[in-house]
């Protein structure tokens, strides 16, 4: 069978990520799009400068290498206004192990040794990140994350475009708004409003934030 062809918009770490998962999922990664590293070369595939200098472009499956989840919602808007006839597909590890009662939007990611729950729903764009684990009857809102290692209880509730660091704990029954940022190593046993950052153990709202305040 041949593999599915796919472009990674990105060429940093996250990149890279993406780059393993892809293979694990079958696909044949040809070309990088990166304009700060045009014509050089990552894990041995080109790098180029735009996506209009892929043949085919308006016809391709692309993978969002953007770690900022805000940024990557952008993009992802961008692209679809340029290009609409582009698609978005899953990335899904070999070693995670995802419930056949949960839905994965779009554009996700799961990397190595994931765990979902049943009756857990992923939204588009989002980052499940090495060995993060969202149990039964979670939601992760568009474009939100979790770090390598973040562990959730079930019926729990993530915002759109929210970052949850890595080795964060949620207590089961937690909702937390959108454009948060849980700091790492925190344990959240209370509901976080829209708009801020907490941290520690128990979590504390440290600060508000806004939707474009740089986390990465």
């Amino acid at each position: 069978m041949t593999a599915s062809r796919l472009v990674i918009l990105g060429a940093g770490g996250h990149a890279v990520s993406a780059y393993n998962v892809a293979l694990s999922a079958g696909f044949d990664v040809t070309q990088f799009v990166d304009p700060g590293l045009r014509g050089g070369k990552l894990l041995g595939t080109d790098i180029v400068g735009d996506l209009s200098e892929v043949a085919d472009a308006g016809n391709l499956q692309v993978f969002i290498a953007v770690g900022d989840n805000d940024s990557r919602c952008r993009v992802h808007s961008d692209l679809s206004t340029r290009y609409p006839g582009v698609s978005f597909p899953r990335l899904i590890h070999a070693s995670a192990v995802v419930s056949y009662f949960a839905t994965i939007g779009d554009g996700t990611i799961v990397m190595p040794g994931s765990v979902i729950g049943p009756n857990t729903a992923i939204g588009r764009l989002c980052i499940l990140n090495t060995r993060s684990a969202i149990d039964h009857d979670g939601v992760m809102g568009d474009c939100s994350s979790l770090a390598p290692g973040v562990t959730t209880g079930g019926k729990v509730r993530i915002g759109l475009r929210s970052a949850i660091s890595i080795g964060a704990v949620i207590k089961h029954d937690i909702t937390i708004g959108d454009d948060c940022v849980v700091g790492a190593g925190s344990y959240v046993n209370a509901n976080l409003p829209d708009n801020c950052v907490a941290y520690g153990t128990p979590a504390r709202i440290v600060r508000p934030r806004t939707r474009t305040d740089r986390y990465l």
